[in-house]
């Protein structure tokens, strides 16, 4: 009987432990954060000269025309969806003169890096809580990178 105790202790102990370290497990990943980007060309034609670009969607092209911005239309470059740990940075290259380092600052909150090579050419911190969307320069007199929590 104490042998048949003894291993039923052990057993749920273990189970224990597991749930433990599981449960330790899912509480970080829940620090990371999934993100959509894409690097945008501004234009006041209503169609791009490079054919293959598409306009971007109706929320994001609604959120562009908010801001001071001189131009009419909006097409998308190129798009990624990205991971990013909590506490950790993510280097992307969105084109051959853009790239950007994404650092999750915990919370919902980024620290987007823009480069052109090595160079950085500008830096921004914001929180993406409640659909929040962030904009900044890509690189270019044309170019605007855009940033939001993927759901």
């Amino acid at each position: 009987m104490k042998t048949n105790r003894s291993f039923l202790t052990s057993l749920v102990c273990a189970a224990a432990v597991v749930f433990v370290l599981t449960g330790a497990k899912a509480r970080a990943a829940s620090g990371d954060l999934k993100l959509e980007m894409q690097l945008v060309l501004g234009s006041n034609d209503t169609k791009p000269k490079d054919s293959d670009l598409k306009p971007v969607s109706h929320d994001i092209e609604k959120k562009l025309k908010r801001l001071p911005l001189k131009w009419e239309h909006y097409y998308v470059v190129s798009h990624r969806k990205i991971t990013v740990a909590a506490e950790a940075s993510r280097r992307i290259t969105l084109s051959n003169e853009c790239q950007v380092s994404v650092k999750n600052l915990g919370d919902s909150r980024v620290e987007l890096t823009l480069m052109n090579g090595n160079q950085t050419v500008g830096r921004i911190t914001q929180s993406l809580h409640k659909g929040r969307t962030l904009v900044a320069g890509g690189g270019t007199e044309s170019t605007i990178v855009v940033l939001w929590e993927a759901h």
